[in-house]
């Protein structure tokens, strides 16, 4: 639990515990900067859509992956979409004519992302949905001290979006679930208690 910050209505403060904290985490591992490009894997989906908007406050190109549908967005979160999929590593270095200089993974193992293919170094790839040798491994409880409520900050002061996809009352919990079961809903789901 807990203290919804001031300037942030409860159905946004509800998925920066999770969410916004394992996308601040992901990008303290590679920590991009305005010299970056970051290829973001899985940016459309409940971690990468804060990853996305974290890593261009902190000043780096994004470039994320997704269903080709999800573009637009990808687009309106600040990054440059490409669609996952086989030649994703082409499609990608054609987007970043310096390189992709640090990757974070957020795709479950058989679809990843971090192809040695990119040239970015293990040390500048994180992933939060594998084990990989050599490429460090976040989640919320390896967050940065601080973070919820910097996120949170971020999100009064309107320079963080929280898209939320739908809403349930709790007593339709089980309905809650149907728009994730594709795993391509465009924001969060929250259950209002």
């Amino acid at each position: 639990m807990h203290h919804t910050p001031d300037g942030v209505d409860d159905r946004s403060a509800a998925p920066l515990t999770i969410a916004g904290r394992t996308a601040s985490a992901a990008l303290a591992a590679v920590a991009p900067g305005p010299d970056d490009t970051v290829l973001i894997g899985g940016a459309g989906g409940g971690v990468g859509v804060f990853a996305v908007q974290l890593a261009r406050i902190a000043g780096a190109q994004v470039i994320g992956t997704g269903a080709a549908e999800t573009a637009d967005h990808l687009r309106g979160l600040g990054a440059e979409p490409v669609v996952y999929g086989e030649g994703l590593a082409d499609r990608a270095r054609a987007l970043a004519p310096g390189g992709i200089t640090a990757a974070v993974d957020l795709l479950p193992g058989r679809r990843r992302c971090t192809s040695p293919g990119l040239g970015v170094p293990d040390s500048r790839i994180c992933t939060i949905a594998a084990q990989v040798d050599g490429v460090t491994a976040a989640n919320v409880a390896s967050s940065p001290p601080g973070a919820l409520e910097e996120i949170a900050g971020l999100v009064a002061a309107g320079r963080l979006r929280v898209p939320l996809a739908a809403t349930f009352p709790i007593e339709e919990v089980r309905r809650a679930t149907a728009p994730q079961a594709d795993r391509h809903v465009r924001g969060k789901v929250v259950i209002d208690l």
